[in-house]
């Protein structure tokens, strides 16, 4: 087997990868050329930082990879690692970390990073063995319309992606939860009368549904999400990869999110 810079392939191999590596994911993230292009851009992935393997001619494994720089780091992030069921435990895997690896220090990022669905013990267990620790765990939750929708005085005002970075980001997320990553972010403070209480990054889609990337609060990360739940009584709220360790997830819990699924957050100090 060969391992190849997916720059130097087609992009109908990189998408024939995907899709058979993720054919039995416990997530539905199969899809058509279109949406797969849209993702790698939309999610700064890029083909020259990303491997395809082949067996002769046949592409079997494929691992998107991306470099950004993140609170000030120079970070490299898996955005997927996919293996065709008939080639796993026969060493694909572990080709693509390596060649992941190798890329990232020739690319002098300082530290990578991936996520990875908790139950997945054999993936976890592969970047384990590349040096790779769990440093969180990360909740992907769901609060549907109703309960605490009342009148509060306070109001989400709408700041641009730079406001954002200099007034209220702090505290670590996900790549995904970067804006960066984050197609058509919405990035909101949250005001009283007096005080700025927190900041909210989320999108809406054209069901009016909301995925949540990030809530920055110290105290007030439950009267930050009352005043979004007001601002938007009849929408499904999804809260995605919060850190377990954060004050977002507890506000989200007292909040009466229910967790959906669990993934680890995985870092190697390159």
């Amino acid at each position: 087997m060969r391992v190849m810079s997916m720059k130097d392939c087609s992009f109908d191999h990189a998408l024939t990868s995907w899709n058979e590596g993720f054919q039995d994911y416990s997530v539905q993230i199969q899809m058509e050329l279109d949406g797969f292009l849209k993702m790698i851009s939309s999610k700064r992935l890029s083909p020259a930082y990303s491997f395809i393997v082949y067996d002769e001619e046949k592409p079997v494994g494929i691992v998107l990879n991306g470099i950004q720089e993140i609170d000030g780091i120079k970070t490299a992030y898996n955005g997927g690692t996919a293996v065709h069921p008939s080639y796993r435990k026969r060493g694909v895997g572990r080709l693509l970390v390596h060649s992941s690896l190798s890329m990232y220090e020739k690319e002098s990022a300082t530290v990578a990073i991936l996520e990875a669905i908790s139950d997945n013990r054999s993936a976890i267990a592969l970047y384990e063995r590349y040096g790779y620790q769990v440093v969180d765990h990360l909740h992907i939750m769901r609060s549907t319309p109703g309960g605490d929708t009342g009148e509060t005085p306070n109001r989400l005002e709408s700041i641009s992606e730079g406001e954002w970075k200099e007034q209220l980001s702090k505290g670590e997320y996900p790549w995904q939860n970067q804006p960066f990553s984050i197609d058509k972010g919405e990035f909101y403070k949250v005001t009283d009368a007096e005080e700025i209480l927190g900041g909210l990054v989320f999108t809406r889609n054209e069901k009016g549904q909301i995925t949540l990337f990030q809530l920055q609060s110290e105290h007030k990360g439950k009267e930050c999400l009352k005043t979004l739940r007001s601002s938007y009584p009849d929408a499904t709220i999804t809260a995605f990869n919060m850190p377990e360790t954060s004050s977002a997830y507890e506000a989200l819990m007292k909040a009466g999110f229910e967790t959906k699924m669990q993934q680890v957050w995985m870092k190697k100090v390159l």
